[in-house]
Parts: C-alpha cells; structure tokens; sequence
C-alpha cells in the first residue's frame, strides 16, 4: 500500500553542518513520518476466510492473498437470463423445459392400483380438488370382533378378520364356604359338580302367635298375639350368637350359629349335619375345624392329623384316584402309642375317625388300610 507524504531529512558530508538539517529539523521530519506510518496502518492483525473464501499468507514476503473459492461467475443456460455476473444476482426463466412458454391445461392423478386407492375429480382442467381414498376391500366387514385373528397385506391393509378363540385357560373351579355353608365336590379340574349345602338356618317358620314377613333373605319375626303390655324383649344364649338384644321399643333381634359351639350332654336329632369340609392337598395337615376332609390324588400324596379334642370327629375321603394318600396319624387308636397311618388306594375309600380318651379310633371304614 503507497503512502504519500513522505519527508526526506537531509544529509550532508559526515561531521560537516553544510547541506545537513540540524537535530531538531530532522528529528521533526522523522516524528511527522512515524505519524503518517500509524496513521495508515490497519486496526487489524488478522484476517479470517469466510464461507467461499480462502486466505494465504506468504510470511517470506508478507503478502496475503484472499480467494473466492466459491461460485466466481454465473452463466446463463438455455432459457435462463441471468442479470449481472456478480453482486446481486437475477435469475430468470425464459421458456418451459422443452425450450418454449407452454401452458399446462390439465392435472391428473391415477393410482397404480384402483384395488388399494380410488380418486374422484381427476383430472383438474381449470380449478378443482382431486380426492384420493383408500378402496373399500371387499372381504372385511366393519364390525366389532372378539379376539380376533387379524391378517395384514404388504400396504399396512387389513384384508382378513374373523372371530377367535377365547383367551386364557381355567385349570381349575372350586368353592370355599363361608359361616353356614357346606361344599362338596371342588375343586373341578375337568369337568363335574360342585354342591353347595346351607347348613345354618334353612327355613323360617311362624308359631302360635307369630308372623314372619318372609322365608328367607331379610326376615322379620313379630308378635300378633294381643293382651298385657311387653316393655323389653331379650334373647340371650350360651351356644348362639345374639345381637341387637333387648328390644324396649323396636327393633331387630339377630340370632346367629357360632362359627364352632360345645354341647353338654347329648344331642338328639333327626338329621345331624357335619358342618364344614375342605379340600386337603398334598403335604398339608388337616384342617381339625372342619368335620369332612376329601381330595383328589394325581400322585402318590400324604398328609397329616394332629391329636384332637374330646369328642371330636374327622370324616376322610378320596374322590379321585390318581396315586396313594398316606395320612399319618398323632395319637392313633389302634397302635399301642405314638403315630399310626391310613392308607387310601381307591375312590371312594373313606374312613370316620373320634377322639376318645387322647386317641383317635375308627367308627366308620370303607376300603381303607391301617397300619
């Protein structure tokens, strides 16, 4: 870069005045110089490329040279004008591509295959919309469907559904009864029956002097009988379970079986149920709360029967046979002391057992071995 301006300090013959500018003449001129010299020079030390453009340094000369290393000329094709060769560019269309104006009169769509895709208003020749739906495949029928089996073509389409078969598979039924109730013949592990027995309160029946509003469900006991004034009914009971007594005014006395109860003396009746029963599995102690224990064997099984309380029974009974059950026996009757067992080998074996005296004794067999 040229600078103008410069001032030339004068020099004569070495330590002779003649022809030479004194101290302060020359130190002026060299101070004047200094500040064109900055004042010329750039603010800047370094130089960045940017997008398109590539710098090189020469250090040995101490030239940088700046190259537009991206688009350098735009050059109008066939059709094409372009306005300028740098700066701001225009570039414009002259023609369609086939070389001349054209004009489009018509837009069409097809679909490849009217079986996946149907179009309505095609083709467009002024303004319009062209529609495009999926086709109605033919072997599905809009529907709801319960498990079913779906199939799915390569376009995401489901051309096939149909009902299945329900899901999840039951290995087993059975029933546990509550306070009252009694169940025979669970659990079902193919097919068969479950009964199902009340042995509480079966039926409510009016005396001399009673109504009853109903049989079962919610009843209603009253009293019709007239005559003198009652200011308090109470039931009490050591064997039953009474709630809501006294009445001095009104309401509902509720008298309930004990979940277990102990009789004095003896116990006289036409029919006497058993309550309860339990399905006893295999390697699991009878249950003594319950009077009836039954089972299904599919292998050979055991279990156990702890000692009991005075006058207690316990019925056994196989109702399937599919391997031996062993019961081994605390306190057993029929052995001299300690355990004995009860070997059950067929369906239908059963035994009934009492403890009397601290041991269990046989009042009832049917099949069964004892050892």
């Amino acid at each position: 870069m040229s600078i103008s301006g410069k001032q030339t300090i004068n020099i004569g013959l070495p330590n002779e005045s003649v022809g030479s500018d004194s101290l302060y003449t020359a130190f002026t001129k060299a101070q004047n110089n200094f500040d064109v010299l900055f004042a010329c020079s750039s603010p800047y030390s370094t130089l960045t490329a940017g997008s398109g453009i590539s710098i090189n340094a020469n250090s040995s000369t101490g030239v940088a040279t700046i190259t537009n290393s991206g688009v350098t000329n735009i050059i109008a094709g066939t059709n094409i004008v372009v306005s300028s060769a740098n700066g701001d560019v225009t570039i414009s269309s002259t023609g369609g591509g086939g070389g001349g104006g054209g004009t489009v009169t018509s837009i069409g769509v097809t679909p490849v295959s009217t079986a996946r895709l149907t179009t309505t208003g095609s083709p467009v020749v002024s303004s319009g919309n062209i529609n495009i739906d999926l086709a109605v495949v033919a072997t599905v029928t809009p529907a709801s469907y319960t498990n079913p089996n779906v199939t799915i073509d390569a376009y995401g389409r489901v051309i096939a559904v149909s009902n299945g078969s329900s899901a999840g598979t039951v290995t087993s039924v059975g029933l546990t009864p509550g306070a009252g109730i009694q169940i025979n013949g669970g659990p079902i592990t193919s097919s068969g029956d479950i009964t199902v027995t009340n042995i509480g309160v079966t039926r409510v029946t009016a005396g001399t002097g009673i109504s009853v509003s109903g049989s079962n469900g919610n009843v209603t006991i009253s009293a019709t009988a007239s005559g003198g004034t009652v200011t308090a009914v109470g039931v009490s009971s050591s064997q039953l379970v009474v709630s809501g007594s006294p009445v001095v005014n009104s309401g509902t006395i509720a008298v309930d079986l004990p979940a277990s109860a102990t009789f004095a003396g003896s116990l006289t009746a036409n029919t006497l149920y058993l309550p309860g029963g339990e399905n006893l599995t295999s390697g699991s102690a009878a249950n003594l709360l319950v009077t009836a224990s039954y089972f299904t064997t599919s292998t050979s099984s055991t279990a156990t029967l702890a000692a009991g309380t005075a006058g207690l029974i316990k019925t056994f009974m196989m109702v399937a046979d599919g391997g031996d059950m062993v019961i081994t026996v605390t306190n057993a009757g029929w052995k001299t002391s300690g355990t004995g067992t009860i070997t059950f080998n067929d369906i239908g074996d059963g035994c009934t057992l009492q403890y009397i005296n601290s041991k269990w004794y046989a009042i009832g067999v049917s099949g069964v071995v004892f050892g």
